[in-house]
């Protein structure tokens, strides 16, 4: 496909550009050429940077610039391999690069990785606390701890932004009250609502009457207003009433009414001045007492803030603000500067309107000596909450075109015709002077003609009235819910036809072409599951906060309660979910028979009701288990013991729910880092809480499905069917503890001596900042949804009016007419969700082992395979955590092991230190464990070995063929690895693999197992480790083929932990 004119002009312009694409006006494909124009212009790959902001944008650009150039590069190999290691990134992997190639300049570890937005809030959360606690107390000087730590968290969401904001003071501010006062005394008075109301009023009166006197108090505020009282104006404003007002000395029922609504106007914008107080804003004590803190956070937020560098240098961590933060240090250096000027001449940078300040500085500073190109449109800017900063593309464009206009992308290749002249009318009253009117290259017959359709729920005065029927917002919403399946329902039944962008043909219309977009997922399921008892298979990919699931509430209920069984909450919530499903009959029996001062759990340990036996039982062995199990062995019990996962397979949403119970446990498992300690991982969790930390859902596979996604999740994306419902839903109003600006300063939310929290006036200014950036984005936003329409866009609505509605409402009056959905109680009734279907039969079964698809495995999983394939099958297949011992007793063996490499770790020599890390076991069990570890620091036998260590507990990783084995050798030497070892007998073969494995790892000639219960030290030299590499090639072999044929023997059979659940046994 060739150029349009536009693509042309900036594909070939001759230096720098800035060019504005509007939706589906192909930007990429002009990136493409215009990479391509440089190449022919005599750059290298090597010396052109394309950069934009998501992974999945980058590969698709990465991928259009191969396609482009695939003809033009076939005979140059060297153009190839030039093109595969061109810098074609996201910004963040350019910031990352930088930071590795200069990393002693920008402060930062050179062998780093990089933390994703999941594990950067969880490592936050984590280190922060212990931040805290170490935190001089000499900064907590009159900030209460909860206030520290509320502030300290939000200024580290955007610390270079946060550090600026502290350096600023008083003289900063104060001259924008006076300015944004004037500026709201001057809009109030503009108000077209406030201009009707005060003609009314001017053109009636009626003296002698009891409305008069407010009629007249109300014309007198608005003088006092006019004339600067702003105080005295809204105190009248404020005490106005509608009370009394006869008919007949008015003239005229409807003159009365009128007058009535004139004044109960001016009230009401006279209330909502002044709680946003903008026309009496000034500064206040909560200022004063703001400026008397700000010594002590600037402190505390720098001594932080060195913490957490500290730790992120020490453990080699960095996140995205690291990144930008550091990359940009390093361009600060004219050295940096000078290198990467001769060696990249040529910058795309796509998506520009995402651009934050601090990105803003660091591209500037990067391609000061450059050809830019940067393509955006601020129409599309809806990332505000990321730090997007509009104005930066803005600045940019000017910079690029001071004396000329940028270049414009406006042939939309998306969407219809009559569609696009839709939408230029709906946002050209809506975006003003951010409007760009769109043209359409699709011009074809369609039927019916594509169109913008609005349906809004209304209610009759005879529902309104009936006390009985539900008819608030909800009820409306499901009404809502159920036209919107209506109206899929009718267009697949219809065959309607869209345009099919693969082959530019029409074709009938199928449930992948519709796509219903919300601002948030909230409403999501509601408008699902209405579709989906249509039997209209529907897609909710992700989205919301993993948290807040039920599975994730469930499995975080239960390692609660193991973590500590005198939560009774938790345990109440675990008998209640899938788990145990106890119906609350019985749980309010069971709660009606406790004892005074009794615990659920010690009560439900004596309970002889049989409905409860089974579950005092299974979690009396998950107790026990807790002891020598990680957090996620623990879940997997519970769910093989209780059927969990069984259940939530036949609920509605099954899909959905085993994504989120699979999402929790991997959430679990990153939380552990190596740890068994169901505390550690439960305290974790309650910090990611407490933070507000989203994480995100497990994303389903699509296929075939109507899709169900939040507006921001859309981006560019596009369907031939759009439905954007709920327009009328208020966002909720945010009212955080702290605001800040890079310009004015740092304001806080302070609490009284009754503990309610009050506004300063620089909060107030920063508040009223935000508000107007916020209904600017809402615009866009909406501009973002309805352009993802290819040939047909319906708008929905629970209510007439509100939220979305109205800041569409200049576009929409007198360009389309709303459809009424007419409420009925019968369809305001919540749906039932859908039952998932019954699972079919396989139409083959595999007769013969399928590789087992193994990338990594601990070193001990090669052992367990040696002893026997099916105890490693048991163990690292199925996830079974396994029997505490052969024979179901405890394991205490296992127990004093643990705590042996614990002591001898952490030097540890006094069984009172050593018990912290096993409060459950007895002393003399902790002694016993004691008493190896120092046999071991203490017995000749060891001597030459602890004198010739070289690392304690050293991770290593061995790769064979295409499996990873992971561990961690207890003691290296120059030539030697060692490993400890309680075991009652004296049996090396059992962990010969393991030493072979390490010492390939580490390319030692030797290993040792140190029996410390015996004093013995068993030596393979490397004589018997080459001998063992055939076995072990083999076994690994045998493993990745899937074979676990048992070998069962009464020596294995009776160490083993799975004997309880083997058919295959054998005990002597």
């Amino acid at each position: 496909m060739g150029l349009t004119k536009q693509q042309e002009k900036a594909a070939y312009h001759a230096q720098s550009v800035a060019v504005t694409a509007g939706a589906g006006t192909g930007k990429t494909h002009m990136l493409s050429e215009r990479y391509r124009y440089f190449l022919e212009k005599g750059f290298s790959p090597l010396q052109i940077v394309a950069v934009t902001f998501t992974e999945k944008a980058a590969a698709e650009l990465r991928s259009r610039i191969r396609a482009t150039l695939a003809d033009s590069m076939g005979d140059r190999p060297d153009g190839l391999a030039e093109l595969e290691a061109a810098q074609i990134s996201t910004f963040h992997a350019l910031a990352a690069r930088i930071c590795r190639e200069h990393a002693a300049i920008a402060n930062v570890p050179p062998d780093f990785t990089v933390q994703d937005e999941l594990e950067s809030p969880i490592w936050q959360a984590d280190v922060f606390a212990d931040a805290l606690a170490q935190l001089p107390s000499h900064f907590y000087l009159g900030i209460p701890y909860s206030l520290m730590r509320d502030v300290l968290w939000s200024l580290l969401s955007d610390p270079l932004t946060a550090a600026q904001a502290l350096e600023k003071g008083r003289d900063d501010w104060l001259p924008w009250v006076e300015r944004i006062q004037l500026q709201a005394l001057e809009e109030f008075l503009a108000n077209p609502d406030w201009l009707r109301s005060k003609h009314i009023l001017q053109s009636h009166s009626a003296p002698g009457d009891k409305l008069e006197e407010h009629r007249l108090a109300a014309l007198g505020a608005i003088t006092f207003l006019e004339e600067g009282y702003t105080d005295q104006a809204l105190a009248i404003l404020d005490g106005l009433t509608i009370k009394g007002g006869s008919q007949k000395n008015w003239g005229d029922k409807e003159i009365l009414a009128t007058v009535k609504k004139a004044i109960s106007t001016l009230r009401d914008l006279g209330r909502e001045a002044i709680k946003a107080g903008l026309l009496t804003l000034t500064s206040n004590d909560y200022d004063d007492q703001t400026d008397a803190l700000l010594p002590n956070l600037r402190g505390a937020f720098a001594w932080v803030r060195d913490f957490l560098h500290q730790a992120k240098y020490q453990q080699r961590v960095l996140d995205f603000n690291d990144l930008e933060v550091h990359a940009l240090k390093a361009l600060e250096n004219p050295a940096v500067q000078h290198y990467y000027a001769q060696r990249w001449k040529v910058f795309l940078i796509d998506e520009f309107q995402d651009t934050n300040p601090i990105q803003g500085q660091f591209l500037e500073t990067l391609t000061a000596q450059a050809t830019i190109t940067i393509v955006g449109d601020i129409k599309q800017s809806i990332y505000g909450f990321r730090r997007a900063d509009v104005r930066v593309f803005e600045q940019w464009k000017q910079r690029i075109h001071p004396n000329n206009d940028p270049v414009e992308l406006n042939l939309s290749f998306r969407t219809h015709q009559a569609l696009i002249a839709q939408l230029n009318q709906v946002f050209d009253p809506v975006l003003k002077d951010l409007h760009q009117p769109l043209e359409a290259h699709r011009q074809e017959a369609l039927e019916p003609t594509p169109k913008i359709q609005l349906y809004t729920v209304l209610v009759d005065d005879e529902y309104k009235d009936d006390k009985s029927i539900d008819t608030n917002t909800d009820a409306c919403r499901r009404v809502e819910a159920q036209k919107i399946a209506d109206l899929v329902e009718e267009m697949l039944s219809a065959k309607r036809l869209v345009h099919d962008k693969p082959s530019g043909q029409l074709r009938e219309i199928r449930p992948q072409d519709i796509a219903i977009l919300s601002r948030t997922w909230g409403p999501l399921e509601l408008y699902g599951n209405a579709i989906a008892a249509r039997d209209i298979p529907i897609l909710q990919a992700g989205g919301g906060n993993l948290l807040d699931t039920r599975e994730a509430k469930d499995a975080a209920a239960l390692l609660r309660f193991l973590a500590d069984p005198t939560d009774s909450l938790a345990l109440a919530a675990v008998l209640r979910s899938p788990f145990f499903a106890l119906s609350d009959t019985t749980l309010y029996t069971f709660a009606q028979a406790l004892p005074a001062k009794t615990g659920w759990w010690k009560h439900l340990r004596t309970s002889a009701d049989p409905a409860l036996s089974r579950a005092r039982d299974i979690l009396g062995e998950l107790l026990i288990a807790r002891r020598t199990e990680a957090p996620t062995r623990l879940l997997q019990l519970g769910d093989r013991l209780t059927g969990y996962t069984a259940v939530s397979a036949n609920l509605p949403g099954a899909d959905r729910r085993l994504a989120d119970w699979q999402g929790f446990g991997e959430l679990v498992r990153s939380l552990e880092s190596g740890s068994f300690d169901v505390l550690a991982v439960v305290r974790r969790l309650q910090r990611l809480q407490t933070a507000e930390v989203k994480v995100p859902r497990p994303a389903l596979a699509g296929g075939n499905a109507v899709s169900l996604m939040t507006i921001h999740a859309s981006k560019g994306l596009e369907w031939p069917v759009v439905i954007v419902p709920d327009l009328t839903r208020q966002s909720r109003p945010d009212y955080p503890l702290v605001r800040f600006d890079p310009e004015l300063g740092i304001a806080l939310k302070l609490e009284d001596e009754e503990g309610a929290r009050h506004r300063s006036a620089l909060y107030t200014l920063l508040e009223q900042r935000k508000k107007q950036e916020e209904h600017e984005e809402d615009k866009r936003v909406l501009y973002v949804a309805l352009t993802r329409a290819r040939d047909r866009l319906i708008l929905t609505a629970a209510k007439p009016a509100g939220g979305g509605l109205d800041v569409l409402s200049p576009g929409l009056e007198g360009l389309i007419e709303p459809l009424p959905i007419p409420f009925s109680p019968a369809l305001a009734k919540p749906v039932a969700p859908v039952d998932p279907p019954l699972p079919t039969l396989a139409d083959q079964i595999l007769t013969c082992p399928s590789p087992a698809g193994f990338a990594e495995l601990p070193v001990t999983a090669l052992s367990d395979y040696a002893l026997c394939p099916l105890r490693f099958k048991f163990r690292y297949v199925d996830g079974h955590p396994g029997y505490t011992s052969g024979h179901g007793g405890p394991n205490l063996g296992m127990e004093i092991g643990k705590l042996t490499h614990k002591a001898l770790e952490l030097g540890l020599d006094q069984v009172n230190a050593l018990a912290a890390y096993a409060p459950h076991l007895d002393l003399a069990t902790v002694a016993a464990a004691l008493t190896l570890a120092q046999g071991f620091r203490e017995s000749p036998v060891y001597a030459a070995h602890r004198d010739r260590a070289t690392h304690w507990e050293y991770p290593v990783s061995l790769t064979v063929g295409h499996l990873t084995l992971n561990g961690v050798v207890d003691l290296v030497g120059e030539d030697f690895v060692l490993d400890f070892k309680t075991d009652q007998t004296i049996s090396p073969t059992h962990h010969q693999f393991q030493l072979w494995a390490y010492s390939q790892a580490l390319h030692k000639p030797t290993a040792h197992l140190a029996y410390l219960r015996h004093q013995h030290l068993h030596t393979f030299d490397a004589e018997a480790l080459d001998a063992l590499t055939p076995q072990a090639h083999a076994l690994i072999d045998q493993l990745v083929q899937g074979h676990v044929a048992p070998t069962p023997a009464p020596a294995r059979c009776g160490i083993c932990p799975f004997t309880e659940i083997c058919d295959a046994k054998v005990l002597g």
